[in-house]
């Protein structure tokens, strides 16, 4: 008797427990999602790489801006040298100095420059996405560990709810055995699965334990300090979805990050064969300088000095490619096989995802009818416990009877559970390819 009270004692309490320095607390599947991301390393290294080509884009459009230098210089002749001022030879110790300020501007280089800019656009646009795909990969990641820990735990409720059961009986039958009014078979057999029991609620403490370790590992924190998970919506496991396979899959053409950026790499792509053909032209550019100088050989001061010497100049130049070894020929060669790559990457990337949302939805309508099934099974095999329950306490039945309709039905319930929790990741891993929140 004092073990059946320890065993309903053990049986109140609930499975996440595990986490006990976080028992008063609960935590959703969008509160996983979102710790995961802000924690993750490779989420982490994918937005520093999208801000990377973001500052490599901002620096392609300063090029368009002019570029302005100032020098300054001051010096002693000792000896006979040149005043800089007069440029005639003096022979005596003299002190002088240079300003200067300049700047200069590319007017035009056949495009070039505006399709460089474009292709760095389209790459930092790219890396945005490759951001957002880090960050669903690692959404459906925490779905599968978070519904996991769902899984366990109700399944160890229920090998504590089977092993009460066996408990109950076994005990039942030891005071039956003592009497001499049942076969010591009898109650060793349901002794045995007593101990049997006993095994498979060890494997799902077990299971429970590393799921959520697992867990607690891709939100970053320890698995003292995740809380208990908040169980899903009755809803969760209607076994209705209306998209079909065709919405699915053209909804992924369109939500993808993953086929996004392979379609803006496929672009920047392209202006870079632009911007290579630019080379094939000639080069415009503007130059402006401004500058004064000062000798200490002068009777006129240093202010007077730097307005009187003041000088000014404009140039406008022009350089024409007439022959670089074919680099530019060959430059627009390689970017035309880059362009070439891209688009095969773009295609390929399609034809996958038309390949991993058609399997996904032929799994999530298995899933959907072996749940059905098997919601069937559990419902006849419940009868066929019952009933066999009612007739082994009344001595009409064998121990081997009884445990093959226990037995029976603590199989179906177990996999009704597990196909329950899959049937809903394969739904949520259509939402995924659809571009919804997975947390809801």
């Amino acid at each position: 008797m004092k073990r059946l009270i320890y065993l309903l004692f053990i049986a109140s309490i609930p499975t996440f427990t595990l986490a006990q320095n976080a028992a008063d607390s609960v935590i959703t599947l969008d509160q996983c999602i979102a710790l995961a991301i802000k924690n993750n390393v490779e989420t982490n290294r994918a937005a520093i790489a999208a801000e990377r080509a973001k500052v490599n884009y901002q620096q392609q459009r300063s090029k368009m801006l002019p570029d302005l230098n100032a020098s300054l210089s001051f010096g002693i002749n000792q000896g006979r040298s040149i005043d800089p001022t007069t440029n005639d030879y003096i022979n005596q110790s003299n002190k002088y100095s240079g300003q200067s300020l300049n700047s200069s501007l590319l007017l035009f280089n056949g495009m070039a420059l505006q399709n460089i800019i474009k292709q760095y656009g389209l790459a930092y646009q790219a890396s945005v996405q490759d951001e957002q795909q880090a960050k669903d990969n690692l959404s459906i990641t925490v779905t599968l560990a978070y519904l996991q820990v769902l899984t366990n735990e109700e399944l160890l409720s229920l090998s504590r709810a089977q092993q009460l059961v066996t408990l109950q009986q076994a005990e039942r039958l030891d005071i039956l055995n003592k009497n001499g009014n049942v076969s010591p078979g009898e109650y060793y057999d349901l002794k045995g699965q007593y101990a049997n029991d006993k095994l498979s609620l060890a494997g799902a403490i077990n299971s429970l334990a590393n799921s959520r370790i697992e867990l607690a590992t891709y939100l970053g924190i320890p698995v003292s300090s995740l809380p208990r998970l908040q169980p899903l919506s009755a809803q969760s496991f209607s076994t209705t979805y209306e998209a079909t396979a065709a919405d699915v899959y053209n909804q992924a053409i369109d939500k993808l990050a993953i086929l996004k950026a392979a379609s803006l790499r496929q672009q920047s792509a392209a202006m870079f064969v632009k911007a290579s053909r630019g080379g094939f032209y000639p080069a415009v550019f503007f130059d402006a300088g401004l500058s004064s100088n000062y000798s200490g050989s002068e009777s006129t001061g240093y202010f007077g000095q730097f307005k009187d010497n003041l000088y000014r100049s404009y140039r406008v130049g022009i350089s024409i490619p007439l022959f670089n070894a074919f680099r530019t020929k060959n430059a627009v060669s390689l970017a035309k096989l880059s362009l070439r790559e891209s688009s095969v990457v773009v295609e390929n990337t399609r034809l996958q995802i038309g390949q991993i949302t058609g399997q996904a939805y032929a799994n999530m309508v298995a899933a959907r009818d072996k749940y059905t099934a098997l919601k069937e099974q559990v419902d006849a095999y419940g009868e066929s416990f019952r009933t066999a329950e009612i007739r082994f306490n009344a001595g009409v039945i064998n121990s081997v009877d009884y445990l093959v309709a226990k037995n029976n039905l603590e199989r179906a319930r177990l996999n009704f559970v597990a196909t329950g929790y899959d049937f809903i990741l394969r739904k949520k891993i259509l939402d995924f390819y659809q571009g919804k929140v997975l947390g809801q």
